[in-house]
């Protein structure tokens, strides 16, 4: 059947669906033990979602027994994790080790059965580059629609607010956007104060389009943008997964190993 307009087949992420025999009891034992956040539950025992920072899992009530399955975790610290689940009472299976293809992990049960491999890239493989595509930077920032296209393909969708995003785009201090015959298919933009402080945010690609040079073209403008601008002892920051720190550190930034340490609150409090 023929149809004029583009499709879109992305795949945004997957998000695993757990057996469980009860749902409030697991929405609160991933809540209250292994730190995630109670997004919604349906039904008086069917059907919840939880998540933490970019993790979200369903949890869907059936009867016994439940059949196991195991997810993979990637983290920053497995080490500190596997200490903070232990201490709230967690099931740890195997305890924090290297292993031989390059990651270091530990295995955690929940109170359903469900494992958890938990782990971090100590000596990460090195991705091929993909062939080049005619892209063209546009500087410019992305429209709502536009941010929420290429938000929505690299998962980010449970903790982008779109609401909040048309707020703050406009209060950016600077920024670009790939182009391919037109159509946006990255972004990077700068908030701050123009001074003193710059923050590097939403720099994403398409996936399928990712590794072809697009992403560092628009962190190289951003950094010419800082560089042209910044006041002396200006800090440029940005918050990123641990696993895509090298990709940064490229471009000048350093972690808390070697430089400041960052915090970031999930939920204010008052002291």
């Amino acid at each position: 059947m023929a149809n004029s307009s583009k499709m879109d087949n992305t795949f945004a992420r997957v998000v695993p669906q757990l057996h469980v025999l009860n749902v409030k009891e697991a929405t609160e034992f991933y809540r209250d033990v292994l730190g995630f956040r109670i997004d919604w539950t349906w039904g008086e025992n069917d059907y919840g979602s939880v998540s933490r920072n970019q993790i979200t899992l369903f949890l869907s009530a059936g009867p016994a027994p439940v059949t196991p399955i195991t997810c993979v975790l990637n983290v920053g610290e497995v080490d500190e994790l596997c200490a903070e689940w232990f201490a709230k009472g967690a099931t740890i299976l195997s305890a924090p080790k290297d292993m031989p293809w390059g990651t270091r992990e530990f295995t955690m049960a929940d109170n359903n059965g469900h494992q958890f491999r938990v782990s971090r890239w100590t000596n990460p493989p090195r991705l091929e580059k993909r062939d080049a595509v005619d892209f063209k930077l546009v500087q410019r920032l992305a429209t709502v629609d536009e941010y929420k296209k290429i938000s929505d393909a690299v998962g980010w969708q449970s903790f982008t607010d779109l609401e909040s995003v048309a707020a703050s785009l406009p209060k950016s201090l600077f920024g670009v956007v790939a182009e391919i015959d037109g159509e946006c298919i990255g972004m990077a933009r700068i908030g701050g104060d123009g001074a003193l402080f710059y923050y590097v945010m939403d720099v994403a690609v398409m996936p399928d389009l990712q590794r072809r040079g697009i992403g560092t073209a628009l962190m190289n403008a951003l950094v010419e943008f800082m560089q042209s601008r910044a006041q002396k002892h200006a800090l440029p920051m940005l918050f990123t997964g641990a696993g895509r720190s090298d990709f940064y550190r490229r471009f000048g930034f350093e972690g808390p190993e070697t430089w400041l340490y960052g915090m970031s609150a999930r939920q204010l409090t008052k002291g």
